[in-house]
C-alpha cells in the first residue's frame, strides 16, 4: 500500500512539473500570437486566457493517459487474480464452459486385521470327540498328550501321542506346524512331517494326523 501510494504521489508531482512547463510555453506562444495578430486590449488579453486553460487542461489529461496505459515493468510480475463466479450463475451464453479440475481420489481403506481363529476337529480312539480353538492372541501353541498346564497348551489325551507331541505357530494369517520327534509321528494330508523337515506352512492343509488322532483344520 505504502508502494503504491509513493508511486501515485510521484506521478502527480510529475504531471504538475509537466504542467508547468506546459503552461509557460502555452504562455508564451499565446502572447505571440496575440502581438502577431495585433488584437487590442481585452480582446488579446482574453484569447490569452482562453489558450492557457485549454493547453492546462489538456495537457495532464494527456499525460494522465498515457502513464495509464504505458506498460511498467512490474506488470509482467503481476499474477491475474482468479475471478469468483457467484453461486447459482450458468456459463456466459455461446463461450465454453471451462473443464473443471478432477478432484483428488480418497485414499484406499486401509484393510483390516484378520481377526479369524484356526479350529482342529476330531475323534479319539475311543470315540470321544475333540476340539481345539486357537487364534494369532499367541504365535506358539503346543499340541500335547498330556493334560494341558498352560494357556498355550493344545491337550489331546490319546495315549499315541508324544508330551509334547508337535508345535503350532502362527504368523499373522498363515500357520506352521512342526513335528518334535514323537513316536507316534506327524501327518500332513497323508505325508509324514519329521522334526528334520523343520516349520511348515499347514495353511491351506485340510486335515492333519497325530499318532492315530486324525484332525481336521478349518478356520472361522
Amino acid at each position: 500500500m505504502g508502494t503504491e501510494l509513493a508511486a501515485l504521489l510521484g506521478l502527480a508531482g510529475l504531471s504538475s512539473a509537466f504542467a508547468l512547463v506546459a503552461f509557460v510555453l502555452a504562455a508564451w506562444m499565446a502572447w505571440r500570437i496575440v502581438e502577431k495578430a495585433g488584437l487590442p486590449g481585452w480582446t488579446g488579453l482574453g484569447a490569452i486566457l482562453l489558450t492557457l486553460t485549454a493547453v492546462g487542461t489538456i495537457v495532464p489529461l494527456v499525460l494522465l493517459w498515457i502513464f495509464a496505459f504505458m506498460r511498467w515493468p512490474r506488470d509482467a510480475a503481476t499474477v491475474p487474480r482468479a475471478t469468483a463466479t457467484p453461486a447459482g450463475s450458468g456459463p456466459t451464453t455461446g463461450a465454453p464452459a471451462a473443464p473443471s479440475a478432477p478432484s483428488a481420489l480418497p485414499p484406499p481403506p486401509k484393510a483390516l486385521a484378520d481377526a479369524r481363529g484356526w479350529t482342529l476337529t476330531g475323534k479319539l480312539a475311543d470315540g470321544r470327540a475333540v476340539s481345539l480353538a486357537f487364534d494369532a492372541s499367541s504365535s506358539t501353541w503346543m499340541l500335547t498328550g498330556a493334560p494341558a498346564t498352560q494357556p498355550t497348551d493344545l491337550s489331546v489325551p490319546d495315549p499315541s501321542l508324544g508330551r509334547p507331541h508337535a508345535r503350532l505357530m502362527v504368523a499373522g494369517a498363515r500357520l506352521g506346524l512342526a513335528d518334535l520327534g514323537s513316536a507316534g509321528g506327524t501327518f500332513i494330508d497323508g505325508a509324514r512331517l519329521l522334526p528334520e523337515h523343520g516349520p511348515r506352512d499347514i495353511t491351506a492343509v485340510h486335515a492333519i494326523r497325530l499318532g492315530s488322532v486324525e484332525l481336521a483344520l478349518s478356520r472361522a
